[in-house]
């Protein structure tokens, strides 16, 4: 009976919010309704490949960057943990005295702060606290309080992970610290000051990350010295029989940790399987994970970097506010612009990865300790699981269901639909464009090549901005005719109506070409046009490739083909025809003249270029805006 009392005691509002509740009658289950195994999610064609460079970059940002924070910022938590403000309770919920914040306080030692500034790393996973303490700070007993809820406890942090030390509490058993994404207390005993030349071997290190939780890794006399986490770094010098060999001498198998994994659904669902069922821990109290600690472990993996917490997190990359949706509009929108795997859905307090539909229900994979009911108690998930957005909606003493707070969804993934509705005056409804003038067309049926669909037109990624001797591949090729009359004209007739006059080098050239005014093509030209110029101002060599054009309109179909040309839509232009080679005419294989400053500049301005193409046509540039935003955004 007691042991029942206590639990009754531990309960919040999806775990990431601080929130204090009067305890009522409490209902301790919520019925997940999904199998707890990945392997029921979707397979999808996502493939996003990255060599974790980001990643590393941005965990060695802090030996960069120094502490950039001012000392009112780090110790933010001695103004707002206060004796005065709240009562806090300690573990046996006795509370916490005035002479115990004094104390702690004290201990922190900032009169101290930034007088070390050194790198360092972080040896085994490690808690990291708001003070310089392991004991531990609770509200009372109300559900949303109590443990796992300890305010001191911040993050936690992997083994190898770089750290910068501004410097040590008053008895020495602290070390103040600067990550990535926080500023905390860790224990001393579990980092390593580097001096410089132990710090610049250990960055130029080659990196794996780990792909499986909790494996114990030993020394080379089989000494335990950690235990892995997803997302962690491993260092190495070398692979020798299936192992990464750290600098150290650890053997670290390739089964569980690797340099490269492509996020698709198949590792997504790899990744997942390993995350699913770990305890709810707020803060990452006891190596545990809350919502936001998931969200960027398991992007991690894929050597993807996320900030530390839900609302951050929320504000990176493709975003899409939900606000003032309905119920029905939001899963509208998650469903036709969410790309399961790489999509977070945010409300406040907490965020959750959106894994595709199930059984025709919106599933999300997130970290979380419950729901809160009408009586203000909570309905417990209480760990990192599978469940519908709705989930909770069979009960009727649920106050609010998750997806009735969603505030946004953000997109980490290149998105087709997103980059489409971001470069021409288009919407997207249950799979369908609408254009303009209120015409529709489908976004995915037909022919790859002589009648491709909106969606095909992204089957190949081009490589925007990527050295000349990158891969040849056809991306940009692919056009989808009706597209392109809706936006550009229907007809010879209708395009020439749109045309507008762009000087073409002002000052080199001055020469008067006709670009299509529709969707910003003839001002992109025209800036391009710009950039050129101040370019053969500077290296008056290049000119030879931007003079004697080989044009811009011209209503035609592709040689040898019944397809029309991107010129019929005025939203293409030939540079000099004598330097460059197009595979008709070149038979002897790929060639290029067109200097890579050139290429560059009509990139940066929406253009894609045909000497990126197997069927190379290197005087060839296109304006195709879709194919910068669905990398930009």
């Amino acid at each position: 009976m007691r042991n029942l009392l206590l639990f009754l005691l531990f309960f919040i509002f999806l775990g990431c919010s601080k929130q204090s509740y009067t305890l009522n009658e409490l209902n301790l289950a919520l019925d997940l309704n999904f199998t707890q195994n990945a392997n029921i999610l979707p397979d999808t064609t996502l493939s996003v490949s990255s060599n974790n460079n980001e990643l590393i970059d941005k965990y060695f940002s802090v030996w960069d960057n120094g502490f950039d924070i001012d000392i009112n910022s780090a110790m933010w938590a001695f103004n707002t943990y206060t004796f005065e403000k709240q009562k806090y309770y300690g573990e046996s919920h006795i509370l916490r005295n005035q002479a115990w914040f004094d104390k702690n306080r004290q201990n922190a030692n900032f009169a101290a702060y930034k007088t070390i500034l050194k790198p360092a790393i972080i040896l085994r996973d490690t808690a990291v606290r708001s003070f310089a303490t392991k004991d531990r700070l609770f509200l009372d007993s109300r559900p949303g309080e109590g443990y796992p809820f300890d305010y001191l406890q911040d993050s936690n942090l992997e083994a190898f992970h770089p750290v910068l030390v501004s410097h040590f509490s008053l008895d020495g058993a602290w070390a103040f610290i600067q990550s990535d994404s926080f500023t905390g207390f860790v224990l001393s005993s579990d980092i390593k000051i580097l001096n410089k030349k132990e710090a610049d071997e250990f960055r130029k290190s080659k990196f794996a990350i780990f792909i499986k939780d909790g494996v114990a890794i030993k020394d080379k006399v089989g000494e335990f010295k950690f235990y892995s986490r997803i997302g962690g770094l491993v260092p190495y010098k070398r692979v020798e029989n299936g192992n990464f060999i750290t600098p150290q001498g650890y053997k670290i198998s390739q089964d569980i940790a690797t340099d490269k994994l492509e996020l698709n659904s198949k590792n997504a669902k790899l990744i997942l399987n390993e995350m699913l069922g770990m305890n709810y821990g707020w803060g990452g109290i006891d190596g545990l994970r809350d919502c936001s600690a998931f969200t960027k472990d398991y992007f991690a993996s894929f050597g993807i970097w996320l900030p530390r917490n839900s609302k951050p997190q929320s504000q990176i990359a493709q975003i899409i506010d939900l606000k003032g949706l309905s119920d029905e509009e939001k899963k509208s929108k998650i469903v036709e612009f969410g790309v399961p795997y790489a999509t977070l859905l945010y409300m406040r307090g907490h965020i959750m990865l959106y894994t595709g539909v199930v059984d025709g229900k919106i599933s999300v994979t997130h970290a979380s300790w419950g729901l809160k009911t009408k009586n203000n108690a909570r309905a417990i998930i209480g760990r990192t699981a599978i469940t519908d957005i709705e989930i909770g909606k069979d009960r009727d003493d649920i106050k609010a269901l998750l997806l009735s707070l969603v505030e946004s969804m953000n997109i980490l993934a290149p998105n087709p639909k997103l980059a489409l509705q971001n470069s021409y005056d288009i919407k997207f409804q249950n799979n369908n464009i609408i254009f303009a003038n209120n015409s529709s067309m489908p976004y995915d049926e037909g022919d790859i090549l002589n009648n491709p669909s909106i969606k095909d037109m992204f089957a190949l990624k081009y490589p925007l901005l990527a050295p000349l001797n990158s891969k040849l591949i056809d991306a940009g090729r692919i056009r989808n005719e009706r597209f392109f009359n809706e936006i550009y004209g229907q007809n010879k007739e209708a395009v020439e109506k749109n045309l507008v006059e762009v000087t073409w080098l002002k000052n080199s050239l001055n020469q008067k070409i006709k670009f299509n005014s529709i969707n910003g093509a003839a001002k992109a030209l025209q800036k391009v046009s710009d950039e050129l110029d101040i370019l053969v101002q500077n290296e008056p060599n290049l000119i030879i490739y931007l003079k004697d054009i080989g044009g811009t309109f011209k209503y035609r179909n592709i040689a040898q083909t019944n397809r029309l040309s991107a010129h019929s839509w005025g939203i293409a232009i030939d540079i000099n025809v004598a330097n460059s080679h197009y595979w008709l005419w070149h038979k002897d294989g790929y060639q290029n003249k067109i200097p890579y400053k050139i290429v560059e500049i009509f990139e940066k301005n929406g253009f894609i270029w045909g000497g990126r193409w197997e069927h190379f046509d290197t005087m060839h540039f296109e304006y195709r805006p879709e194919f910068a935003a669905l990398i930009w955004g």
